[in-house]
């Protein structure tokens, strides 16, 4: 397992250990890597945010109670 596999392994966990069942991230829509590194990791594209002024594409993954 890589390193941004096992970071994100450990932010689910510690999502898990504080009651926080949802993670949200946004990317730039030229950020291919980081879009791939998040599906990968189970999160889905949500939809698109703005922010600073510029549209960002919107993933989500919702840690299921099987996870907990």
């Amino acid at each position: 397992m890589g390193l941004t596999n096992t970071a994100f392994m450990l932010t689910e966990k510690l999502c898990i250990q504080k009651d926080i069942p949802y993670i949200r991230a946004d990317t730039d829509f030229s950020n291919k890597c980081i879009q791939h590194v998040l599906k990968k990791n189970g999160f889905e594209q949500c939809g698109i945010v703005i922010f600073q002024g510029s549209e960002k594409l919107a993933f989500d993954k919702l840690l299921l109670p099987a996870e907990y």
